[in-house]
């Protein structure tokens, strides 16, 4: 299941781009691209507080109303890269059994541009009840910034509502095949998967096949020993296969605490401590131990809701 991974959901979505015109709304007698106006749209909208600068601006990004996000962005993709054209190889070239290097590849174009959207948010399994949990919760927190992206996309009529804009993303939806997730700090707790119980069935299938054909050799009547190996040998292995390839799709446990409010606390706290560190260097045992109190009191580390660090912002 790729699509999820250590407790969390990376969604892909590619949503084609209109290619008609439509009005310009900073002027009235002209008309533009909806792919000139959607790059206006994303470019316009506000950011993650990332930098002091930014976060003097005070606007934050729409997806920072949302306590399930993680990472989320936009892009447009006008076409795909061109990666050169095919080896060739000279000898079959000059047997004439492959093309001329005269003659052209065919290059992969996109029938129009699209508008990628990619987003990282908690969840509590792969299934399509929590994809659809968490985009009408997106929708509820910032269904006008949605919209307004939308509508320069096809399909765009099916977002009227929160059950529309589930239909549309599902609908462009793409397999995310190598999600990231950085949370683990080390190995995750996976049950190893025995070998004999997959070995042994094969290697009882690979002694009759060779055992039948041995005894088959000097007495006649054990041939169906070794037929029955021959059978039974390929469907061990195949099955031996399904199992590894079974457990390998297993997603990797959440790790402790990496729901979004827990990172956030954690964030908080580092900082946090990181001045109390700095402030209290020097100091006695009597004076340390009661300034720790005091910030255990002030910024309860097991309290993930409050104090922490604020959603889309660097520093607290």
């Amino acid at each position: 299941m790729p699509n999820f991974d250590g407790g969390h959901y990376f969604l892909t979505a590619l949503i084609p781009v209109r290619t008609g015109l439509c009005a310009d709304p900073r002027t009235d007698a002209t008309v533009t691209s909806h792919a000139h106006e959607l790059r206006a749209t994303l470019a316009a909208m506000p950011t993650a507080l990332q930098t002091p600068a930014t976060e003097k601006i005070g606007i934050n990004s729409p997806f920072a109303r949302s306590n399930r996000t993680h990472f989320a962005r936009f892009a447009i993709l006008d076409d795909v890269a061109f990666n050169g054209r095919g080896q060739r190889d000279p000898i079959k070239v000059a047997l004439k059994l492959a093309p001329q290097p005269s003659e052209a590849d065919p290059v992969d174009r996109l029938p129009c541009s699209y508008l990628i959207f990619v987003v990282d948010f908690d969840a509590p399994d792969g299934s399509e009840a929590a994809l659809t949990d968490y985009l009408t919760h997106l929708w509820s927190v910032m269904e006008p910034e949605l919209r307004a992206i939308l509508v320069h996309t096809e399909g765009h009529e099916r977002a009227k509502d929160a059950a529309g804009f589930v239909r549309l993303i599902r609908a462009c939806q793409l397999e995310t095949t190598m999600p990231f997730n950085d949370y683990w700090q080390g190995a995750p707790p996976l049950v190893p998967l025995p070998l004999k119980p997959l070995l042994i069935p094969a290697i009882l299938a690979a002694g009759a096949l060779v055992l039948g054909l041995v005894i088959g050799i000097f007495a006649k009547g054990w041939l169906w020993l070794a037929l029955a190996g021959l059978v039974a040998l390929p469907l061990a292995l195949w099955w031996a296969w399904s199992r590894v390839m079974q457990a390998g799709a297993k997603p990797f446990p959440m790790a402790p605490r990496s729901d979004l409010p827990s990172v956030l606390k954690a964030l908080y706290l580092q900082q946090q401590f990181t001045r109390f560190a700095i402030a209290t260097q020097g100091q006695g045992p009597e004076a340390l131990h009661a300034a720790f109190g005091a910030f255990l009191a002030a910024h309860r580390p097991e309290d993930v809701a409050a104090p922490t660090q604020h959603r889309g912002v660097v520093r607290s």
